[in-house]
């Protein structure tokens, strides 16, 4: 567990640092930051279950809310463009994507949290 842990906080750095150029970094740094700080507790082994419950709720009717905003499904990449957004169904989908992505990492830690108290 503690190397997913080290591994998770990791990842999440990496896409606090990549939206550095998003339209709106100020909401989106925070929101990759929360796990990174989840994840280091994780390793030292200490876990804060009202926390994960509070945070995997919000992350995933984030994510929720966020899918169903989009008008259609294009994917996540433009045909011969890679990863640069042309679309803001493109921009929707890797964001609700990113925000259950923390919910998976949160429900891992919870689960931990929860088992490890029985």
């Amino acid at each position: 567990m503690k190397y997913f842990a080290l591994l998770f906080a990791l990842i999440f750095l990496l896409f606090a640092g990549w939206q550095y150029n998003d339209p709106d970094p100020i909401l989106w740094i925070p929101v990759y930051l929360v796990p990174v700080y989840v994840c280091v507790q994780a390793f030292k082994g200490k876990y804060n279950t009202e926390l994960l419950v509070v945070l995997t709720i919000m992350s995933f009717v984030a994510g929720l809310n966020t899918w169903l905003q989009m008008t259609s499904w294009e994917g996540f990449f433009s045909e011969g463009e890679g990863i640069s957004m042309k679309t803001m169904n493109q921009e929707l989908a890797r964001e609700a994507c990113g925000l259950w992505i923390c919910t998976g990492t949160y429900v891992v830690f919870l689960l931990k949290s929860m088992l490890g108290k029985l």
